[in-house]
């Protein structure tokens, strides 16, 4: 493969950091607009609950639909297709006049940015690969910061004219320019393939791996959003703190350097994946015992970096298990992330009841314990896949 220019090499890469980027900056925007969405459409509490679970089935049932379909057909036209579904859904949520509207603009949004997820980390791996580990670490720490930033944009255009359509008319207008871009760009391979990527690609998706991975982030994104989700109560009820919202901002924050350094330290991988479990569960029990609204925002931002290495540390091992299937092993991985979201945030109340929110917590870090030990086993399959 003859020696690319830097933009030759990376015009590609900046395009799927993009669109993860917009993921994240969906997910922010719409969680810090549905209060006024809420307003505008004269909804209660339960029914903006009902608005925001919407999304979250949407992004859970797309890779269970359509996982396999961009190895069959191709990550291009599988992404050019579902960035331009993204334009078509910011539309109907801008002429929405009623909730129910609203709400159908909300499931083709998750439903396409779930694709544009899981079709554009595969993308990534495939196009880069011998660069991928490091540039999962990268494109992870774009949807936390897209998940920062969006916040502050809904903010302002609450400002203007617009309201908070204008978040949305905003992300439609890249949609469309990042719809026409990836059109017009390639996806052939950037880098070189070596000759063990060549064999591990021949072999077959490694069920026993990818297993493992599924778990891991069953547990994980699990445990995620039962801490985000309540983190909020937990405060008020433990220390009798309003300022809830500050320490979920922090916990977002600190996930940007954590998945950023993992990038740069992925040759350090086989202890990354272990050590984030790790640091996680012991920070969530901490957390749990912590009574004192300052010790709470540093420990909340402390677990929040710890977080934020479990998910691109698991990404580096796809392509060691994916047989050449990427695009459906992360499909895969997405939806185990759904599934633990769904099921372990659900079981928060009763865990609540049983125990209040200090004792919740704990049993989360528990569960995190428990992906520690999932973790340790991968590295072992991995060396045997190169065998």
């Amino acid at each position: 493969m003859e020696s690319l220019s830097f933009w030759k090499r990376n015009d590609l890469s900046a395009l799927l950091l993009l669109s993860i980027f917009m993921n994240g900056f969906e997910t922010g925007g719409y969680q810090a607009a549905l209060l006024y969405v809420g307003q505008e459409f004269d909804l209660s509490i339960g029914q903006q609950g009902i608005l925001a679970s919407v999304q979250l089935f949407a992004t859970m049932i797309a890779p269970l639909l359509l996982g396999a379909l961009a190895d069959r057909i191709g990550k291009k036209i599988m992404l050019v297709v579902f960035t331009a579904v993204r334009v078509l859904s910011a539309a109907i949520i801008l002429l929405a006049t009623d909730s129910l509207v609203f709400a159908v603009g909300i499931f083709v949004l998750g439903f396409s940015c779930s694709i544009v997820q899981y079709v554009a980390i595969a993308s990534m791996q495939d196009a880069y690969p011998l660069t991928r580990n490091r540039r999962m670490g990268f494109i992870t720490a774009m949807f936390a910061l897209g998940a920062v930033i969006a916040p502050l944009l809904v903010g302002w255009s609450l400002s203007t004219r617009w309201g908070w359509q204008g978040f949305f008319l905003i992300s439609g207008i890249i949609f469309l320019a990042l719809t026409v871009l990836l059109a017009r760009t390639g996806f052939e391979p950037r880098e070189p393939a070596r000759e063990e990527e060549k064999r591990a690609a021949q072999s077959g998706i490694y069920v026993k791996g990818v297993a493992l991975l599924c778990f891991i982030m069953f547990i994980y994104v699990g445990v995620e959003n039962g801490v985000c989700f309540f983190l909020n109560n937990f405060m008020l009820d433990t220390m009798n703190s309003t300022r809830g919202y500050l320490a979920l901002s922090l916990f977002w924050l600190a996930m940007i350097p954590s998945r950023f350094l993992c990038g740069f330290l992925a040759k350090y991988r086989s202890r990354l994946i272990v050590a984030a479990p790790f640091g996680a569960a012991l920070l969530l029990a901490m957390l749990s015992l912590t009574s004192q609204e300052t010790l709470a925002f540093l420990v909340v931002f402390v677990l929040g970096f710890f977080c934020g290495g479990v998910y691109p540390n698991v990404l580096t091992y796809v392509a060691d298990f994916a047989g050449g299937k990427t695009a459906t092993v992360t499909a895969a991985i997405t939806v185990a992330t759904g599934v633990g979201a769904t099921i372990i945030s659900a079981s928060f109340g009763l865990l609540h009841d049983y125990f209040g929110f200090s004792g919740a917590f704990m049993v989360l870090a528990v569960l995190l314990g428990v992906d520690i030990f999932v973790a340790m086993l991968v590295p072992r399959l991995q060396q045997r896949t190169d065998r």
